[in-house]
């Protein structure tokens, strides 16, 4: 059985505990004095190749944040994306003379893949249950429930030692199909350590692929119920 990711968009926000971006104009000067292209002036929006890299676009938190983002990029070229994200750290740091890991407050990182998986997508997703996915092993940790639109919402459980907001984690997936019968799947994590978003992000590949064939498995009825 063949699972293979046919395209993702990844978008990594970066919140800062202060402003560390300067102004838009400066940013922007920044960034094209380093291979970058401008897109749009206004939102501060670069790009190199397929991805972009801007101030954060979440009001709550205006002028504290960046978002760097993939778009339409297959899973091979996830390692570049990290080099591209290791890229802008430079940029930062050289240009503007801020640290990220000093200053690092949270990082969210969001995933869309869309999947050809070994069988029909629309068939594994009408016909397994939230409670078989959270009993697979790749899955521990996560409860889930059907929406009203019809996708499987798996979100993590709090660990014990998440005792305070500031270094609170948590993951949450939707699993869902599109018209051209290939999963669509969605990532999100909320984390305070760009390491560990880095870390995910290399295996992230590897780990699209396993929970898609783990659900598979469960819905042709070949693991233990």
């Amino acid at each position: 059985m063949q699972i293979r990711i046919r395209s993702m968009t990844i978008a990594l926000e970066l919140f800062f505990r202060e402003a560390i971006l300067a102004d838009t104009e400066s940013f922007i000067r920044a960034m094209m004095s380093n291979g970058f292209s401008l897109m749009s002036a206004e939102q501060g929006v670069v790009a190199r190749g397929n991805f972009t890299t801007r101030p954060s676009r979440f009001t709550r938190m205006k002028g504290k944040g960046m978002n760097i983002a993939a778009i339409a990029i297959r899973e091979e070229q996830v390692s570049s994306f990290i080099a591209h994200i290791n890229l802008v750290r430079m940029v930062i740091r050289d240009e503007m003379h801020k640290s990220i890991d000093d200053e690092l407050y949270a990082c969210s990182l969001l995933t869309n893949a869309w999947i050809r998986g070994g069988v029909q997508a629309s068939r594994v997703v009408s016909s397994i249950s939230a409670r078989h996915i959270v009993a697979l092993k790749e899955f521990d940790g996560f409860i889930a429930h059907r929406n009203p639109f019809g996708k499987i919402e798996l979100v993590s459980l709090p660990r014990q030692d998440d005792k305070e907001e500031e270094e609170y984690e948590w993951s949450k997936m939707e699993l869902d199909y599109t018209d051209d019968d290939e999963y669509l799947l969605s990532v999100h994590n909320y984390t305070n350590s760009l390491a560990r978003v880095l870390e995910h992000l290399n295996g992230l590949s590897m780990y699209i692929t396993s929970c898609i064939k783990a659900i598979e498995d469960a819905a042709l009825g070949k693991v233990n119920k």
